[in-house]
């Protein structure tokens, strides 16, 4: 990946022009008013043009500035997806730019030199620990959880081994994959294995990335994945493998997917907001399209999200969709479950006090700004 420039994110300064027209402006303004002062009331055109003189200055404007977003790609991006199609980052001055990653966990260098501004995907021991040496990342909202109904993360087996592993207690001695090591999925599936009365330590975990999880089922080079959606309708629908559970099962309203600042980012707050403001406009309009079933915000958001992650729109009808907040509350305790597990491992070099690693402030500003979902 290419550096980063200096700038956190690129603001465009206003046209020379548009400052030289505001001095036009006053300086006739003003020979008016001299000349219709000797009159007992002012003309009808001094009163406009006083009137669009005031009205410009106060105005407020955006500055136009691009926003680097690290993107794993998934369901789970839905409100980022539809934020984007919308215009909802347009209408607040973001050019947005995202960039493929295979996991969350292989963000945390480029936000920690703000080569990407946000990042989103799957908490990990990798950015508990970057935020222990003092990196100022900082989770800023929920980008998926498993909320009831919502259970868009599963355990799939490749069809050659359906009918004889069918549950956690089957799983011991295969090779799993996940998206990475030390994420909060690999939570996930230790908890699933415990189920079973197995553990983490009991499977081969091999990382990939989602796309490739699919392939290495279908060639056998791997025996369970652990996916996200449209992933896990895919694997099925293609006849790859079959879903032996979901993870919301297990480990209910499990806070798998967060939105991330980097720490030069966050600091440029206005911006930071606009960001936000356009992501809960996504969520948004995410909630209303499938949890409370407006039938034009559906076909319009299934559109979208059909053409976004390349999946059959009928497939729809089939997939579990994540759970997204609609004013991106993080479920802290969640979280910190997951910390506990990466330390116990050993793979976290100790728990942190979480309210110096979710800052919820811009999305509560966010919703404000939105006012109350309904």
């Amino acid at each position: 990946m290419a550096p980063a420039k200096d700038a956190a994110y690129h603001a465009e300064p206003a046209e020379g022009r548009g400052t030289m027209g505001f001095r036009t402006l006053a300086i006739g303004l003003t020979a008016l008013l001299a000349t219709s002062a000797c009159s007992s009331a002012p003309t009808a055109t001094a009163t406009a043009v006083a009137s669009a003189a005031t009205s410009a200055t106060v105005t407020p404007t955006l500055t136009p500035v691009t926003v680097k977003f690290g993107q794993v790609g998934g369901l789970s991006d839905a409100a980022i997806f539809l934020a984007d199609a919308k215009g909802y980052f347009k209408a607040q001055g973001i050019t947005f730019e995202s960039t493929p990653f295979a996991s969350a966990a292989l963000m945390v260098a480029p936000l920690s030199t703000n080569e990407i501004q946000v990042g989103g995907g799957a908490p990990s021991a990798g950015l508990f620990n970057a935020v222990d040496r003092g990196i100022k990342l900082t989770i800023v909202a929920d980008k998926g959880s498993l909320l009831p109904g919502h259970g868009y993360e599963a355990v799939v087996v490749r069809t050659a081994l359906a009918g004889k592993v069918t549950s956690a207690k089957d799983l011991r001695g295969l090779k799993v994959s996940i998206a990475s090591r030390d994420i909060v999925p690999e939570y996930s599936l230790d908890q699933y294995l415990r189920s079973g009365g197995l553990t983490i330590k009991d499977v081969d975990v091999v990382p990939l990335a989602f796309p490739d999880m699919i392939v290495a089922l279908r060639n056998g080079s791997v025996d369970v994945a652990v996916p996200i959606e449209p992933h896990v309708t895919r694997i099925v629908s293609e006849g790859i493998g079959q879903i032996i559970g979901r993870t919301d099962a297990t480990v209910p309203n499990e806070q798998t997917a967060v939105i991330l600042f980097s720490e030069k980012f966050a600091q440029q707050r206005d911006v930071a907001v606009r960001f936000m403001n356009a992501y809960l406009q996504g969520a948004r309009y995410f909630n209303d399209a499938f949890d409370k079933k407006d039938a034009t915000k559906r076909a319009d958001a299934v559109s979208i999200l059909a053409k976004a992650t390349n999946i059959d729109v009928a497939l729809f009808e089939k997939m579990v969709l994540p759970g997204l907040d609609p004013d991106g509350k993080v479920n802290v305790q969640s979280l910190n479950s997951a910390q506990q597990y990466f330390v116990a491992k050993g793979s976290q070099t100790r728990a942190l006090d979480m309210t110096k690693v979710v800052d919820m402030s811009f999305a509560e500003e966010a919703a404000k700004q939105l006012g109350p979902y309904r």
